[in-house]
């Protein structure tokens, strides 16, 4: 017989509440680990947004839909205090469909991305229940602030100041208000509660965090959760032994995507390079034009399918894309748009993992001489290789199910003690 996790042989069968936010990369890089819990015998019921509720359900969770009203098709609005209230209305759009759910099943632990806060904190509290926050991009320390950080990367001061007397946020603050009243949470504090004071999990490894000197005990980095990294043969590499480049960015929503990805193409038209660029659900094959003969493009491809092959990665530069990337030890291109992937492109510069395009400035010379150089500079082989060995060794879904059943276990608001990765 195996060995019996303590859990199980104690018939702790815990349950665990997941409130997430509505976009692939806060969504997808928890599900793996969420699964291996499901896979240890613990329940997890996740909060998400309807077009998640099948990549849940087929992790082996329960998904229970709530109205998401972020809008993540088109993207935040260029008004910072409209961005700012999209935000924090977002992270109330659970609230009443939570406290329905979870009336008569209180969970043992609760568990939010970082960008879905308020409402699992505010009901934690409310039950003394431990919570732990999940961190899907760099984290921030009592000293490291990522959002000072992505502040000091934006190319262009905020349009307009955020005046507190905005009738805009007085309208807020009245729903808000309600909806506490109607959960019965008025009074409800969650000052000094949660992520500032309590555990995070990150999905990155310590050596590529900003400041990891900053981080205690609180933090725990498990790098990537992948679970589906082998090629099927669905793709195969071209006949003639061109270099293959893959070209991606991603799933957020930039105004340009399509018309910079076909200028990528125009670019690397009739290059050594052999192209192969995935589109995703924002851009359409059309966009892209005809291609030239070095060039194919796929609306959806895994990338395992191509990376294993491939000799740059040109990249918006998510986490999820640059963690894919690192695991199969390929070098990249960034060409970032939000402040986030501006903050997490520069730091894989400044670690040598690739090199920086701003999309403005992207000449096709620049862009055949970025390729040229990470493909062939060997300072910047090493230290993917280096930082590969980081990602395969940060312990992924696994590391990060024992860090919540150490939680539950302690069944307290202090953290348990996590080590350092």
């Amino acid at each position: 017989m195996g060995v019996i996790r303590d859990h199980q042989a104690a018939g702790h069968r815990r349950h665990i509440a997941v409130f997430t936010f509505p976009a692939y990369a806060h969504v997808a890089p928890a599900v793996p680990m969420l699964a291996e819990l499901v896979r240890r015998g613990h329940r997890v019921t996740c909060l998400v947004a309807e077009r998640f509720a099948d990549m849940v359900r087929d992790a082996g969770m329960r998904a229970v839909v709530y109205p998401s009203t972020f809008p993540w098709y088109t993207g935040p609005t260029d008004s910072p205090l409209r961005t700012m209230l999209d935000f924090f209305e977002e992270s109330l759009a659970p609230l009443a469909t939570a406290v329905t759910t979870f009336a008569d099943d209180r969970p043992d632990l609760v568990a939010h991305d970082l960008a879905a806060s308020e409402t699992a904190r505010l009901l934690a509290r409310s039950w003394g229940a431990p919570v732990v926050q999940l961190c899907p991009t760099i984290a921030s320390s009592p000293t490291f602030s990522m959002s000072q950080r992505q502040s000091r990367e934006a190319f262009e001061p905020p349009q307009e100041d955020i005046a507190p007397d905005d009738p805009l946020i007085a309208e807020f603050v009245t729903r808000r208000d309600a909806a506490l009243a109607a959960a019965g949470l008025t009074g409800v504090s969650i000052d000094g509660f949660g992520a500032e004071r309590g555990p995070n999990i990150v999905f990155l490894p310590r050596a590529f965090q900003i400041a990891p000197e900053t981080f205690d005990a609180r933090f725990t980095f498990i790098g990537p959760c992948f679970t589906d990294t082998e090629p099927t043969g669905a793709w195969r590499p071209p006949a003639d032994g061109r270099q293959v480049v893959l070209l991606s960015l991603g799933s957020s929503y930039s105004p340009d995507q399509g018309a910079y990805l076909r200028r990528c193409v125009e670019a690397l038209a009739d290059s050594p390079w052999h192209v192969v660029a995935t589109l995703g659900h924002r851009v359409s094959p059309e966009e892209l034009g005809p291609l030239p003969r070095n060039v194919e493009a796929h609306q959806w491809l895994r990338h395992p399918e191509v990376l294993p092959y491939a000799a740059v990665f040109i990249t918006h530069g998510g986490l999820g894309s640059l963690m894919e990337s690192l695991w199969f030890g390929v070098p990249m291109v960034f060409v970032p748009y939000h402040v986030d992937q501006r903050v997490i492109a520069s730091q894989a510069a400044d670690l040598d993992l690739g090199r920086v395009l701003h999309r403005d400035a992207t000449t096709p010379a620049a862009l055949r001489a970025a390729l040229d150089e990470v493909a062939s500079n060997p300072r910047i082989a090493s230290a993917v290789a280096r930082m590969r060995h980081h990602v395969h060794e940060a312990g992924g879904a696994p590391r990060g199910a024992d860090a919540i059943e150490a939680l539950m276990r302690h069944q307290t608001q202090r953290p348990p003690e996590m080590t350092h990765a």
